[in-house]
């Protein structure tokens, strides 16, 4: 009895899963659109600048995160996929993470700043446990669908949390020189690459600092009179780059990647 209970519950979530997701693509469709507040997140976002806003183009990389979860909650909705130790463990998170997301979307575009990013490290927290738990796969449809889409996820919400980080201190009215700026935006440029390093072999994702090279290459096209940030930026992505590209070292043992 108790079985069936835990069986029938799970079932449950695998829907909710693929609620969760439906509904956090439309939130953030009415949000690119302008329903939301009558604002798109590039207005409140041009209101605070910084010197790591990254140019436009590069948050086209969530039509890429959201393929990812789609195909992730069809594929923990397939009957064989019900049982699967990760994904029980890991639907909770994820529909809480879903929830965060709708929720920052809400805030931001109605200017709540230091709430929004609030929301923004209960979105990253709730990545940082997804990943632990997707450290290993046992099939090829599991690491692509579920370990990929979510490590491109974690290391782009990394990148918009630091990004929300100096936003807020704008917001706040943190008044430094242009040259100090320079100085922190570097810093946290460096601390980005680093990070991503770090978490690449940590969990053994290469994806993830794919992610945060995008960011970064787009932060220094944006940035591009400043050559400071410029720089750190490019030995940046260099070194993330390689990082991600010791996967072909990796191809004989695929349960790292």
């Amino acid at each position: 009895m108790e079985k069936n209970k835990n069986l029938t519950a799970e079932k449950l979530k695998q829907f909710l899963v693929i609620i969760a997701t439906v509904g956090v693509i439309l939130i953030n469709y009415f949000a690119s659109v302008g329903y939301i507040n009558g604002v798109t997140p590039e207005v409140i976002s041009d209101k605070y600048p910084t010197f790591i806003t990254p140019s436009g183009y590069a948050f086209s990389i969530w039509s890429l995160i959201y393929l990812g979860l789609i195909g992730f909650s069809i594929y923990q909705a397939l009957p064989s996929q019900t049982e699967n130790p990760r994904f029980k463990t890991i639907r909770t998170l994820y529909i809480v993470n879903c929830a965060a997301n709708c929720l920052w979307i809400y805030l931001w575009h109605h200017d709540s700043i230091l709430a929004a990013l609030a929301v923004m490290f209960v979105l990253l927290g709730t990545l940082v446990l997804i990943n632990v738990n997707l450290r290993r796969s046992e099939s090829i449809a599991e690491t692509w669908l579920a370990r990929i889409s979510f490590s491109l996820y974690f290391g782009w919400v990394t990148v918009a949390t630091i990004l929300n980080f100096t936003i807020a201190l704008v917001f706040l009215g943190v008044n430094a020189s242009e040259s100090n700026s320079i100085i922190l935006s570097s810093i946290l440029i460096v601390g980005a690459t680093a990070l991503g390093i770090l978490i690449r072999f940590k969990l053994s994702v290469f994806a993830y600092p794919l992610a945060i090279a995008w960011a970064l290459t787009a932060i220094a096209i944006k940035q591009s009179g400043k050559t400071a940030i410029v720089m750190c930026a490019a030995f940046g992505v260099i070194a993330l780059l390689v990082s991600a590209l010791t996967v072909f070292l990796q191809l004989n043992n695929p349960t790292h990647e």
